[in-house]
């Protein structure tokens, strides 16, 4: 058998088991893509068999699956948040999403609010079970009890009142308490924020009008309190003064006095203090008390009277 006669009895035998080849090499390559599943970090995949849930939970990394037979679905534990704003390009929702309510002055109010929430990544197979994802968990839960609690609390407060930063603190309190007896244990509600309150702007417009007014109204009490202090200080000044004028003329009269009275030949004493200027024939200033309270005393030479 020439050399030409064996190439073409070999030749259909080779391309035979190069089909075969290439077709095992793309049987394994398809399983191994579909048996090779990547979580990534951030991420936890619940294992399901023939779509039941297996109670199995992968961490991040390759994990081997059968294909076909079994399945992974990922479920994020990163923190999330969901906002519901009446900016259409800031909420969940590409149109307006506020809370609205009544409040107990019958005012409506629209109220944007934050939810941050996370999933326990140990039970994301209980979270998956229950809910399926986290876009059927804000739909089924979050949101409408959110919005009941939003509209049942905040009829207590007036407009204002729900637009100040303690109220906009209580709403946001009593909506995680409320999110937190509602959620399941393995979702833990971190925080809830009241972001901003919109108000009808008629009744914005009446209440920057008597902002305005009572800011107007406090600063003319503070330019009439500013103008009694200077009136104040400026009589006290001048009592002050006045006052100085008056010690100055009573000393410059006491000196006066007392040089008269050194020229006039009378005696100038101080008596506790006080100046006094005594006449010479009567010096004493209280006689009566002098006389009252001297007692006669013998002096030694005088001789004694006999009976």
């Amino acid at each position: 058998m020439s050399r030409t006669d064996i190439k073409e009895e070999l030749s259909p035998r080779l391309t035979a088991i190069g089909v075969v080849v290439l077709a095992a090499l793309l049987i394994i390559g398809v399983f191994f893509l579909f048996s090779v599943v990547t979580i990534d970090e951030g991420d936890r995949g619940v294992l399901k068999t023939q779509g039941a849930v297996t109670g199995d939970v992968l961490e991040p990394g390759w994990h081997v699956v059968i294909p076909f037979y079994q399945s992974v679905e990922r479920i994020e534990v990163r923190p999330q948040t969901h906002t519901m704003s009446g900016d259409v390009h800031e909420g969940e929702v590409e149109q307006e999403d506020a809370i609205s309510f009544r409040s107990a002055d019958q005012q409506q109010v629209g109220t944007d609010i934050t939810v941050r929430y996370t999933i326990e990544e140990s039970e994301v197979d209980e979270f998956h079970t229950e809910y399926n994802t986290i876009a059927q968990f804000e739909q089924r839960l979050l949101r409408p009890e959110t919005i009941d609690t939003v509209a049942r609390e905040g009829s207590g407060f007036d407009a204002t009142e729900a637009n100040s930063e303690a109220g906009r603190a209580e709403i946001g309190d009593v909506v995680q308490q409320s999110l937190t007896e509602e959620s399941p244990a393995y979702v833990t509600i971190e925080s809830v924020q009241v972001r901003d309150i919109h108000l009808d702007p008629d009744y914005q417009a009446s209440l920057e009008e008597v902002e305005i007014a009572q800011q107007e109204a406090e600063a003319e009490r503070t330019r009439a309190q500013g103008d009694a202090d200077a009136e104040r200080i400026r009589a006290e000044g001048e009592a002050d003064a006045l006052q100085e004028v008056q010690e100055a003329l009573e000393e410059e009269n006491l000196a006066l006095e007392q040089i008269r009275a050194y020229d006039e030949g009378t005696i100038f004493v101080t008596d506790g203090g006080t100046p006094v200027i005594l006449d010479p024939d009567n010096p004493s200033v209280d006689e009566t008390n002098s006389e009252s309270t001297e007692e006669p005393v013998t002096g030694p030479d005088e001789p004694e009277e006999s009976d």
